[in-house]
């Protein structure tokens, strides 16, 4: 396959989509069952994880008017920190992504079970190789056919998820909000448990940065698509929540299944565990079509700065760097096996915690990068240096709140990139030699 010419570029539109589609996952349906037990409080927690969400996708969208290469984050904190850190984030990321994508396969096939019966070990694995060997696919066409298709399932999922609420708010019952006489959890207490419960709902904010040299007008195109998008997530999360609240008494939602389903049934008589499966299913298909873009161009940036093997560069006639689209989807498999059995269900978990906290990680050092930037080109003013404050004290609070074990775990996976890092230096420094 040869270097395209002219790659396929993507407008506003399907990088919100991408942007939104990467942060609405399947979790959208089981969040108000989750939060239940801590009642009308656990809005504030919301509101706290969705202000932090934006003041970090406000950072991100900074980051993005003053540096368009792909590779996001990676790319930032290189600009910063220089080929180690960036190496190491680039690889973080990747490996992150590669870890949380098969979950995305998983959560598809098992709302699958639900319209046709329980699955064999085998079916069930063989049905998650096609959705994720179907979505590879879709994405080695270039980023004109994942863009659009993003577009299209994330309109799909989204404006269901946006009516029902919207209907569903004439049917609220204030008494529902209410809190119980015998509750006595100190209200911080709860905030701060609900807000990190929450917080998962919003990794992902970033994904618009990652693709950046394949994008039109980048330079504003993706600042708005970072911000838009992760408002719009936040406004179907809140109002889905606040509406279902509403509608369901508390110790009924504590017990739901399908909170959504129970919410229109509520709402409109009738049976809708069907319809909303459905929603289910194509939810996840929509986020994994959209990180599985992703993963494709995080080792594609790092390997165009000499920091991944140069085989990662590798584009498409379509300008689609298909050696790490293909690559993630072979490593996915292990964890799809991991997955299939319950005594091994238990360490699959531990390792998408691990993931999330690693992104939380990637977050931090993207905006101390961010600071460096703004100080090293003298390109800010207070409002800038405000909104920093802000968006780290978020992301410190979060690594505050994650569990020891996890995080030293977590860190433990950015060791794992030292051999290629080796690899890689050993190789550049001959080149150098050869050259001089």
């Amino acid at each position: 396959m040869q270097e395209p010419k002219q790659p396929q570029q993507v407008g506003l539109w399907p990088m919100i989509a991408l942007v939104t589609g990467n942060l609405v996952g399947s979790g959208v349906y089981l969040l108000p069952t989750i939060l239940a037990p801590f009642g009308v409080i656990s809005l504030l927690g919301w509101g706290v994880t969705s202000v932090g969400a934006i003041l970090l996708a406000l950072v991100f969208a900074q980051l993005s008017m003053r540096i368009t290469t792909a590779g996001g984050p990676y790319a930032y904190v290189r600009e910063a920190f220089g080929d180690t850190a960036g190496y190491y984030i680039a690889w973080g990321y990747w490996l992150l992504s590669c870890i949380s994508n098969p979950t995305l396969a998983i959560s598809a096939v098992e709302y699958c079970s639900v319209l046709f019966g329980d699955f064999s070990p085998g079916t069930a694995l063989l049905l998650e190789c096609i959705i994720i060997g179907c979505f590879t696919l879709f994405n080695l066409f270039g980023i004109k056919v994942a863009g659009h298709l993003e577009l299209g399932i994330t309109a799909l999922k989204i404006i269901p998820l946006v009516l029902l609420p919207v209907v569903g708010f004439f049917y609220i019952q204030p008494a529902h909000f209410a809190l119980p006489a015998s509750e006595h959890l100190p209200v911080l207490t709860t905030i701060n448990t609900t807000a990190f419960i929450t917080l998962w709902a919003f990794v992902g904010l970033e994904t618009g940065t990652v693709p950046a040299s394949q994008v039109k007008d980048a330079r504003k195109t993706i600042p708005r698509a970072t911000v838009l998008g992760t408002v719009l997530a936040a406004v179907v999360y809140i109002l889905g929540t606040v509406m279902i609240m509403g509608v369901i008494p508390m110790e009924e939602l504590a017990t739901s299944k399908s909170p959504y389903a129970d919410a229109a049934s509520a709402i409109f008589g009738g049976r809708w565990a069907i319809p909303i499966t459905i929603a289910a299913i194509i939810t996840c298909m929509g986020t994994l079509n959209g990180w599985t873009l992703v993963v494709g161009y995080i080792p594609y940036g790092a390997a165009q700065s000499g920091l991944f093997p140069k085989v990662f560069a590798k584009t498409t006639s379509q300008g689609t760097p298909y050696v790490g689209i293909l690559l993630s989807a072979i490593c996915m498999l292990p964890f799809l096996l991991m997955a299939l059995t319950d005594s091994l269900l238990a360490q699959f978990q531990l390792i998408t915690d691990m993931a999330v906290t690693l992104i939380l990680i990637v977050y931090a050092v993207a905006v101390l990068a961010y600071f460096k930037i703004l100080l090293q080109r003298k390109d800010y003013h207070w409002g800038h240096i405000l909104l920093g404050i802000g968006a780290f004290s978020f992301v410190g609070w979060a690594l505050w709140a994650t569990n020891v074990k996890i995080m030293l775990l977590s860190l433990t996976l950015f060791l794992l990139g030292i051999p290629m890092h080796l690899y890689m230096l050993r190789r550049n420094k001959r080149r150098k030699q050869r050259q001089v």
